[in-house]
């Protein structure tokens, strides 16, 4: 009897020896930014659904924003996300948006967000919250869009730094002492707003640093269809515009043409080259010398291929990126949750829609690249970890404010991002 005895206290004991261990883990996960989904759960029973609309599965800042989403995000909190299929027109975004209704989902993210006024009134309908993930809209389109209650705002560049990146490109290419450029405008003449203030900025940047005057023939950025080869007012330097979206077939025609016509110094593109790259290199492989090549993009898993290779003269392959990265899509996840968990206050004190603002990472050079790319990858040091984002939603801090949401959002720098990660060490 004594032995049995012994038995059932050793067994106790081990069993509050295993509980004590899976409570030193969980809080350590805690304090480093982890994800202890099963805490999240068992406070909070209910599974949020949220719908989440990108243009492209395949484009590489899309792909980016899915996998924070998908692989990280969803492993810390009780959510579930569903990502539409290739979005290209509003009405696009409109039936995804009715497909979410069927699926009972408490919300919209999106990342196309073109007629931004239109989806919330149909989000409004359906008893949704429609909000911006990532991206800039102008005025109009947020004062529209803000008349529905359902609209929770946008997060992403201020207008002024789609500028403020395309001319920060354009300068630092001048400086190197390019002669011939080529500049991919993506979807800049159809007044896509990012796109083509991004090719406001290099051409103007271009012109200032370079002594350039282009005179009525910037007219072709915002209503050629086809290539233009601009008057610089220069027997040195020639740039040619390239207009239309690459995921299309106006767009490649466009290219296709553009890299036959000429040889190039560099190549600056106001969005991302990810699914043309072969034949930019295949281009800088023929002329016989080295390209310059940058982008006004993201810090995807792509991009970060493209600058660790070498191209045909020993360079990155990829020399210069302004752009995004994953977890900046942290925040506006956050703003949803409030909203769908019933505390809107905490993303707002005065109750309308948000306009939080923040910027690009500019990376010029592998090293700078490959730097700030690590900190967007680790699961416990993200440049915003599930732990930032419960410091600022209602359900798991009680004495958060929407000035505290504010501030995290746009403390979206690098610097900001090491201080963080200092902090959770």
């Amino acid at each position: 009897m004594k032995s049995k005895g012994r038995n059932v206290i050793a067994g106790i004991l081990v069993i509050f020896l295993l509980f004590l261990a899976m409570t030193a883990c969980r809080r350590n996960m805690q304090d480093r930014g982890g994800q202890d989904t099963r805490k999240v759960q068992a406070e909070k029973g209910e599974v949020y659904t949220i719908g989440v609309c990108v243009y492209d599965q395949e484009d590489p800042e899309m792909r980016m924003f899915m996998d924070y989403y998908r692989d990280y995000t969803s492993q810390g909190f009780p959510v579930k996300f569903y990502f539409s299929d290739k979005i290209s027109s509003s009405e696009d975004e409109l039936e995804f948006i009715d497909s979410m209704e069927k699926q009972g989902a408490h919300g919209i993210l999106s990342f196309y967000g073109l007629e931004p006024a239109a989806a919330a009134k149909r989000c409004e309908k359906a008893g949704m919250y429609y909000m911006l993930g990532s991206g800039t809209i102008s005025d109009e389109n947020y004062q529209a869009a803000a008349e529905s209650e359902y609209f929770l705002g946008t997060v992403g560049p201020d207008p002024a730094a789609e500028y403020e990146a395309g001319k920060a490109m354009g300068e630092y290419f001048a400086g190197q002492g390019l002669k011939s450029y080529l500049i991919v405008t993506v979807g800049a003449q159809k007044e896509n707003f990012m796109h083509l203030s991004r090719a406001e900025g290099i051409l103007d940047a271009l012109e200032e640093s370079l002594g350039l005057r282009y005179g009525d023939s910037k007219k072709a950025l915002y209503d050629s269809e086809e290539n233009a080869v601009l008057d610089t007012g220069s027997d040195e330097v020639t740039i040619t515009l390239c207009p239309g979206y690459l995921s299309q077939d106006e767009g490649m025609d466009n290219l296709k043409a553009a890299l036959e016509a000429d040889n190039y110094d560099g190549v600056l593109c106001a969005a991302s080259l990810a699914g043309v790259m072969d034949q930019v290199l295949e281009k800088e492989e023929r002329q016989g010398m080295d390209m310059r090549i940058g982008m006004v993009d993201c810090f995807s898993a792509e991009n970060a291929q493209l600058v660790k290779a070498d191209d045909s003269f020993g360079n990155p392959r990829l020399n210069y990126v302004a752009g995004k990265y994953g977890s900046m899509a942290g925040p506006a996840f956050a703003i949803m949750y409030n909203a769908i968990s019933g505390h809107p206050e905490a993303n707002s004190s005065d109750g309308k829609a948000v306009r939080y603002y923040q910027g690009f990472w500019t990376a010029k050079g592998r090293s700078e690249f490959l730097e700030y790319y690590s900190y967007t990858q680790d699961q416990y040091e993200n440049a915003y970890s599930n732990k930032d984002l419960m410091d600022v939603i209602y359900e798991f801090n009680e004495n958060t404010s929407a000035e505290d949401l504010k501030a995290l959002t746009q403390s979206y720098t690098v610097e900001d991002v090491k201080e963080r990660i200092s902090q959770r060490e």
